[in-house]
């Protein structure tokens, strides 16, 4: 077997894995970052179809978040668009909200169409408890952790039985903590938007997510490497201390010693790849526990005109109610060069009845096709196709997310193992998404320094 040596091995070049590498670089350490897949970024990367820059699977980055401070740090250039519009998808209708307290405009709209809705039967109209419910979502948010025991669509149920609400607030759920109302801890939803302030400040990268992976890979290159089709194998773990990582590259076994591994693979990956005797039986409760399945459908579309947000807007469309589709992005809206001129190319991400056990793919795909056609009554006429329908299962090795999006299903980022840490969504961090991957970066990086110095 060959043997190298590095100062630190990174697994995985996802957000967290990518950010790691370029700040250790940044601190002084011969860095080597290893992905199984040939390209880089994983669940934030670029894969073409057609002349489609398709994502493969987060599209935002926000401006406040961690990413844009960890480029900043290490000297590397992200490029970024705005992308923050939102509007809503509700029984039929397409509806813009406006900048600034968007959730009073949301219930707003949705007072005025349960009104029209029962005029038109000849009733009387009774509206939503806005001002109640807005208050209650005030005080809830300000102390999150006060609120313990009931899901969120039960909390939510407390104010208002108005499925035009419920169906709104579960794709809200869906979208930023990869559960439905009805599975998510209501504290889960009230510390996401304590912490993130419902995330409103999303930007894309123009050029696909691949190229601020690359970016990165950039500044690793610099004090160390990247190795593509080069898949981890073992963790060599020795009197309780990670000190090195044997991985396949360029078809042959390759044993890398190394003072610091990181692994962004999710906690299982790693707990199989250093060998779970190595870890105390109170780590691999924790991780059984609060490691939650994330099943999704991934579509892309492409089609000769817009298919939503058609007057231009730089956002994404919220969708409420329909079967399985819950969110869409026409990322060619703000960044036409992910599509072959005069085409349009539409991101939309379609959740199934339960995230709790495993999904029927065929079943699955059923029901997006329903949504497009019924969300999307011109998708024949402007020529939409699906370029890529993708059913990822609650065993796949690229999921949306390794977890549901809270600190309470989020594992630590120290291990029992000695120098090994966890990077991304599933090791514990205030924020979620592609911020909190790289604010797990940072601090595991900080962490490196602390234990095994120089």
């Amino acid at each position: 077997m060959q043997q190298r040596n590095y100062d630190a091995v990174v697994i995985g070049s996802g957000v967290g894995g990518m950010c790691a590498g370029a700040l250790l670089v940044h601190e002084g350490y011969k860095t080597l970052v290893v992905e199984g897949r040939e390209r880089l970024g994983g669940r934030f990367s670029t894969e073409e179809v057609e002349g489609f820059k398709l994502v493969t699977g987060a599209s935002l980055i926000h401006h406040s978040g961690w990413v844009p401070r960890v480029f900043k740090k290490v000297g590397a250039t992200l490029e970024l668009r705005d992308c923050f519009e939102v509007s809503y998808w509700i029984r039929g209708d397409e509806h813009y909200i406006p900048m600034g307290n968007r959730v009073a405009a949301l219930f707003d709209l949705i007072n005025k169409m349960e009104v029209d809705r029962v005029r038109l039967v000849g009733g009387i109209a009774k509206e939503v408890a806005t001002q109640k419910i807005q208050g209650a979502l005030g005080r809830a948010i300000s102390q999150p952790d006060k609120e313990s025991g009931p899901t969120f669509r039960e909390w939510l149920l407390r104010y208002t039985d108005n499925e035009d609400v419920h169906a709104v607030f579960d794709s809200m759920c869906v979208s930023f903590l990869l559960a439905h109302s009805y599975e998510i801890p209501a504290r889960s939803f009230f510390h996401f938007m304590a912490t993130e302030k419902g995330a409103g400040d999303g930007a894309l990268c123009p050029q696909g997510n691949l190229s601020a992976v690359q970016e990165l890979a950039r500044v690793v290159e610099t004090n160390g490497d990247t190795w593509t089709d080069c898949p981890a194998k073992r963790i060599v773990v020795a009197k309780g201390a990670a000190t090195g990582v044997v991985v396949e590259h360029t078809g042959r076994e390759v044993e890398i010693a190394c003072k610091a591994v990181i692994s962004n693979a999710g906690p299982r990956q790693t707990v199989a790849l250093a060998g779970s005797e190595n870890f105390d039986a109170g780590y691999l409760a924790q991780m059984r526990v609060k490691l939650r399945a994330s099943p999704v459908v991934i579509i892309h579309v492409a089609s000769d005109e817009p298919l939503c947000l058609e007057g231009g807007e730089h956002g994404g469309m919220l969708v409420a109610g329909a079967r399985r589709i819950t969110g869409a992005i026409p990322l060619t809206n703000t960044c036409p060069e992910l599509a072959p001129p005069g085409k349009h190319l539409l991101h939309l991400v379609a959740t199934p009845a339960t995230t709790l056990a495993a999904m029927d793919a065929e079943e699955e795909i059923r029901q997006c096709t329903l949504d497009l056609e019924m969300i999307f009554p011109d998708f024949q006429k402007k020529n939409g196709r699906i370029l890529k329908m993708e059913p990822r299962n609650i065993d796949h090795d690229l999921p949306l997310g390794r977890t549901w999006n809270g600190p309470p299903f989020r594992m630590p980022r120290e291990t029992p193992v000695k120098n090994l840490w966890n990077v991304g969504d599933a090791a514990y961090s205030a924020f979620g998404g592609t911020s909190g991957c790289a604010e797990t970066a940072m601090a595991v990086v900080e962490a490196v320094k602390q234990s095994v110095g120089h």
